[in-house]
């Protein structure tokens, strides 16, 4: 807890000195934006503070105007990005190394402790189910059965009976009329006269 302070009162105080590497007058209210900036810097560790903040190497050498609490923000997480990749290297290294200690002792990860680290299903995606050809069949009639009823529907609405069973919908009949035209349409001339003659 006294550690967090320490660090927020070194944030707000390097907070005042962003704001006073600009012109006077580029923030609303000078107070709002300290603590709004101060608020931002807390949350990362002493050297990105100071590095962000520097008036020779920070944000007050690249910016010709006063940041917004956004852009420090993404300073400061850019900044920090090297350090938290650093860590999770580290930490993989040390489970790696603590892994080889515990198998050179023979011992070996239980179940459920490699349950833990890679799932149920050990991180390998479940096999596609192989459908029986009775399923299959059970799924083209299912299948056969509702196009049939679209189309009786169709006809019903338009006040008519179907032809048979087998007949198609009138949606389907027209789509292919209209395919019919688009192909006669898109026919040679040479084609065409050979049919005539």
């Amino acid at each position: 807890m006294a550690r967090q302070e320490k660090l927020t009162t070194y944030a707000g105080q390097r907070a005042e000195l962003l704001l006073g590497c600009f012109r006077t007058g580029d923030a609303n209210d000078p107070e709002i934006y300290v603590a709004a900036i101060t608020a931002v810097l807390a949350r990362y560790p002493e050297e990105i503070i100071t590095e962000v903040t520097h008036p020779v190497t920070g944000l007050p050498s690249k910016k010709g105007w006063l940041p917004t609490v956004k852009e420090v923000s993404d300073a400061c997480r850019l900044a920090y990005e090297p350090i938290a990749e650093n860590e999770a290297r580290l930490k993989r290294i040390a489970e790696q190394l603590a892994m080889r200690e515990r198998e050179a002792r023979g011992e070996r990860p239980t179940i459920q402790q490699l349950k833990e680290k890679y799932g149920d299903d050990w991180g390998i995606p479940p096999a596609e189910t192989v459908k029986t050809s009775d399923q299959k069949i059970e799924e083209n009639r299912a299948a056969l059965e509702r196009g049939r009823a679209r189309m009786r529907a169709e006809y019903e609405e338009m006040g008519m009976k179907p032809p048979s069973k087998l007949a198609l919908s009138p949606t389907a009949l027209r789509f292919i009329h209209e395919q019919n035209d688009i192909r006669a349409a898109l026919r040679k001339p040479e084609d065409q006269q050979d049919e005539v003659a």
